[in-house]
């Protein structure tokens, strides 16, 4: 492989890897707020409500759950960070679906439902293979090892890094539709303008 192809990939997984990362660590934290409002309004039930057999058999199961589920930090399981990395991903790739939909709009005049579920797929496709590395192998794992490690500024650049690329994603779209309709002629007034 090229010298310059592997560079671009290795910088293209530490990216992937980074936002996981920042994502990941987001949903430990909104879990973690979650849980503590949970445990604060229902611990009275099984604390006065149950009997005591009942009452260390749930004491059991929330051990086993806090230890073994994805907001524990020693396990690095990515719960639901890599939904959330392929969703803001595919927004970049359906950018590219909708330019070709209003190139293919402007061409024909109408666009077969085959055709645009096609594009559909496409996209995600292009989603799918670009982060399938990322998120299905064990690769995320040493990535979040050594970036646990990082120092707090590297940590605050990533987070800002991560929130640009997540309302990137969602400009994209509208950025995406947009064009489609300045390809097909049709005068787009966004509130703002």
């Amino acid at each position: 492989m090229n010298t310059a192809k592997l560079m671009n990939k290795q910088k293209f997984d530490y990216f992937l890897n980074a936002v996981l990362y920042c994502l990941w660590l987001f949903d430990l934290k909104c879990n973690s707020v979650i849980s503590k409002a949970c445990d604060f309004i229902f611990s009275p039930i099984p604390k006065y409500l149950l009997p005591k057999k009942l009452k260390e058999r749930y004491y059991k199961g929330q051990k086993y759950v806090n230890d073994n589920l994805y907001w524990n930090k020693k396990n690095f399981n990515l719960g639901r960070a890599g939904y959330n990395l392929m969703t803001i991903c595919s927004f970049y790739s359906y950018f590219l679906m909708f330019i070709i939909m209003g190139v293919i709009l402007k061409l024909k005049g109408e666009i077969n439902t085959f055709i645009l579920l096609a594009l559909a797929v496409t996209s995600s496709g292009i989603c799918y293979i670009s982060t399938y590395k990322t998120i299905y192998t064990d690769q995320y794992k040493q990535y979040f090892k050594r970036f646990a490690k990082k120092d707090e500024p590297w940590h605050k650049k990533w987070k800002i890094i991560t929130i640009a690329f997540f309302f990137g994603a969602f400009a994209s779209i509208i950025f995406g539709v947009y064009l489609c309709f300045a390809i097909l002629g049709v005068k787009v007034q966004f509130p703002w303008m």
